[in-house]
């Protein structure tokens, strides 16, 4: 079975590691800048990103083990570890979204001095920009080699990029003397994180329990069957998920008359179109039943 070249492994590790570090960097600088200002939502975002920063790593340990090839005792290779890393980012955000928004139903709204809400206004800037380019690089990224913990990490700055605007939001109303819009907001980045936590975990699950991505893959997969030479018609397709590859399962029917040979190569040939038509499709089992050429008496 093919897996990811060289070239992409080394890609989606250097994502993942560019991602850790900007995650974890974040964090730091929004809790040490929320605790100092007084302001309970940077403190909400700076949870956010502590959370993106472990998950951060726990993506790029699943990212390199789901590029091993299959040994004695994986057979269809490890491309699952990427969802159960995937499964763990939403748990984490489910968690973490819950325990902001407790925070602040029960919370206070703050007060500030002129240049404690400057700092909190001026590192949630920063966060919104930093955040919006990893977006880019990882959702980039993660399309190109078809990876969802890629998918995970660019979701993760998305939902981080939109806190960070809630607490420019909250600080700037805190600041004009509505202290209560903060509290709110913080309340707001607690659902932002549950949602992409349960967006995350989702479709972690959906490859987990084998769910087709698309809808319509079979049929495109039976429309360039038919169209290989000899075979008659298409009985059965089959996708079962790799992680960020696919596997496909069919059987074709051939005239009975031919040789063995001649329907091997048939196999071979619907091999071949299916895997150059279809680019996360890496490997295809084709199980050949004859039909009767001619009519019975």
């Amino acid at each position: 079975m093919q897996g990811r070249t060289p070239q992409h492994q080394a890609r989606g590790s250097r994502v993942h590691a560019i991602g850790l570090v900007v995650n974890m960097s974040l964090a730091a600088i929004k809790l040490a800048g929320g605790l100092f200002a007084g302001s309970p939502a940077l403190v909400a975002d700076g949870v956010h990103s502590l959370s993106d920063g472990a998950t951060s790593l726990v993506g790029w340990f699943s990212f390199r083990w789901a590029g091993k090839p299959a040994d004695e005792d994986h057979h269809y290779g490890h491309g699952k570890a990427e969802a159960l890393a995937a499964a763990l980012v939403g748990l984490v955000l489910l968690v973490a979204g819950v325990l902001l928004i407790v925070e602040a139903v029960v919370g206070r709204g703050p007060s500030y001095e002129h240049s404690m809400g400057i700092l909190a206004l001026s590192v949630a800037a920063v966060s919104v920009g930093v955040n919006g380019w990893l977006h880019r690089l990882a959702a980039r990224a993660g399309r190109d080699l078809h990876s969802p913990s890629l998918m995970a990490l660019a979701r993760d700055c998305q939902s981080d990029t939109l806190a960070s605007l809630l607490v420019i939001f909250g600080v700037g109303c805190a600041m004009a003397g509505l202290p209560q819009a903060e509290i709110l907001a913080a309340g707001v980045i607690g659902g932002l994180i549950l949602f992409m936590g349960l967006k995350t975990l989702r479709g972690a699950t959906d490859i987990l329990m084998d769910r087709v991505p698309d809808p319509n893959l079979r049929t495109d997969i039976t429309a360039t069957v038919v169209q290989v030479e000899g075979v008659q018609t298409v009985e059965r397709v089959d996708i079962h998920p790799l992680g960020h590859q696919l596997r496909v399962d069919m059987e074709i029917s051939v005239n009975g008359d031919l040789s063995v040979r001649k329907g091997h190569a048939i196999a071979h040939h619907v091999e071949e179109a299916v895997i150059a038509r279809q680019g996360r499709v890496v490997e295809v089992a084709v199980h050949v039943n004859p039909t009767d050429s001619t009519p019975p008496e």
